[in-house]
């Protein structure tokens, strides 16, 4: 499965993902859905992703796997793995156990020869 293919399944089952993007170890845009919601989450995700890291780190806390800022609107998700990122907007009140899951599940469908090297 690519990860375009990956991507639909998961904007098929996760009625919560308003727009995704799955990031490259250096950043870089590898696959998104759909359109205009997705074209700017790259750049969200990275800073979202270091501003939760340096607070994580000025805690004494381990590396993350994950984060999630959520309100009213909805929630911005960042989810890492295999040197990569996965990011996700929704709409109110998604289902964050959930939507981790889908977004962890949509990185190893899309990237399944490093999922079993992991």
């Amino acid at each position: 499965m690519t990860a375009d293919e990956a991507i639909r399944d998961l904007l098929d089952i996760s009625t919560d993902v308003d727009g995704v993007a799955v990031l490259g170890a250096d950043g870089e845009l590898l696959a998104s859905g759909p359109g205009a919601v997705a074209s700017d989450l790259g750049t969200v995700a990275a800073r979202l992703w270091d501003a939760a890291a340096g607070q994580a780190l000025a805690a004494g806390a381990a590396g993350l796997d994950h984060v999630v800022v959520e309100d009213a609107a909805g929630a911005v998700a960042v989810v890492a793995a295999q040197d990569r990122h996965i990011v996700a907007v929704t709409g109110p009140q998604p289902a964050v156990g959930l939507l981790l899951f889908d977004l962890r599940t949509c990185l190893g469908d899309a990237f399944p020869a490093d999922e079993a090297h992991s």
